[in-house]
């Protein structure tokens, strides 16, 4: 039996041995590092206690309870570790089960039914797969965009001709009130150079990109936001002051945020909790895996609002134009925020359920850019 345990423990994916019961009865090394949990902790428990009890986990328990004989295959979601606690990014994980006889893997005693559960962590490739559908879909839109953009550019400059006017009557008759003629003119500005770049190659506009403080950028989207929905939402801060710079353009990562936020308080505004909030976050994250580069470090930003969560029938197409789930809404914010972030050399996830939607936005710090 020894011998066959330090045939598991050698293998460099997780082996997790289970019991009808579709209860553990063996981890070796590696599943015992993917689970967080030593296997003196992890004996006879379900492996609910870790995973998601999605449709593959569903079908996974089916197969032991009917005592299947075919291998099942699928990707599980990793949402606590060992000690029960949540993973604040649920972790993918491809699993195959596959039914053998318990003297064929860990004891010469017994002719039980047990079945192997082999897991791999989500690597490289399927990122890539997945970055590359996204890529080509992202494509059969740029032609829309590029229209739309060329549509909105047209009354701006009359949006701030008129705003400079009513500007020279308040310096006058109200001063006080000044400040919001500013602001309005300041977006009108960032809106036009937002637009500039689908009418133009975004490396032109990336040529203005330089080692800013992404918190300075994150206290003026704080400010719109509050102004935008005033009282009806708890807007929190959340920084890391120790990360590092990034090196982009101000208007962009400002719009990139902005739009993740309104995103955020739209739909707690549709099905407001009881106390409606969004969190703004910073922090650092190692070892990411990005439009195919691996970065040992990373700026991540994150906007988490604890709303209804995303709908399933939407998941997999949110970053899409035209995807939305408000009515009247042009479905073009999260597309715009993942094109900016994409150019900037990071990319923005998404982890949601109900009461907890985390924006995860990556983006290379400012020596790696």
């Amino acid at each position: 039996m020894l011998a066959k345990h330090i045939e598991l423990d050698a293998l460099q994916f997780g082996i997790i041995i289970l019991n009808t019961d579709a209860r553990i009865v063996y981890l070796n090394t590696s599943a015992q590092v993917l689970l967080r949990t030593p296997q003196s902790h992890a004996s006879d428990v379900p492996l609910t206690q870790w995973f998601e009890l999605d449709d593959t986990l569903t079908q996974i328990l089916q197969h032991i309870k009917h005592h299947r004989e075919d291998v099942c295959r699928g990707v599980v979601r990793m949402i606590r570790q060992g000690d029960g606690s949540e993973l604040e990014v649920p972790q993918p994980i491809y699993v195959a089960l596959s039914a053998q006889r318990q003297t064929d893997v860990v004891s010469d005693a017994s002719n039980e039914r047990i079945y192997i559960l082999e897991c791999f962590e989500l690597g490289a490739y399927e990122q890539v797969q997945q970055d590359s559908q996204w890529r080509a879909q992202v494509q059969s839109h740029q032609l829309l965009m590029r229209q739309l953009a060329h549509e909105i550019k047209n009354p701006l400059g009359g949006i701030r001709g008129a705003t400079q006017l009513l500007q020279d009557e308040l310096e006058t008759e109200q001063p006080d009130l000044v400040e919001y003629t500013e602001m309005v003119l300041e977006q009108v500005d960032r809106l036009k150079n937002l637009v500039d770049q689908f009418l133009v190659p975004y490396r032109q506009g990336m040529a203005q990109a330089v080692a800013l403080n992404i918190h300075e950028v994150c206290e003026k989207v704080c400010k719109l936001a509050q102004i935008e929905f005033a009282d009806a939402i708890d807007w929190q801060r959340d920084y890391d002051v120790s990360v590092p710079q990034v090196r982009g353009v101000a208007d962009y990562l400002q719009q990139l945020l902005l739009n993740l936020m309104q995103n955020a308080g739209q739909a707690l505004l549709r099905e407001p909790p009881k106390q409606p909030q969004v969190i703004l976050r910073t922090r650092i994250a190692r070892n990411c895996l990005v439009n195919q580069v691996t970065y040992p470090m990373m700026l991540e930003i994150s906007v988490i609002d604890n709303g209804p969560g995303v709908p399933d029938e939407i998941y997999d197409t949110l970053f899409l134009p035209m995807v939305t789930q408000r009515e009247g809404g042009t479905g073009l914010g999260l597309s715009v925020a993942m094109q900016i972030a994409q150019q900037h050399g990071g990319t923005i996830e998404v982890h949601s359920r109900k009461g907890r939607t985390q924006m995860r936005v990556l983006l290379p710090i400012a020596s790696s850019v």
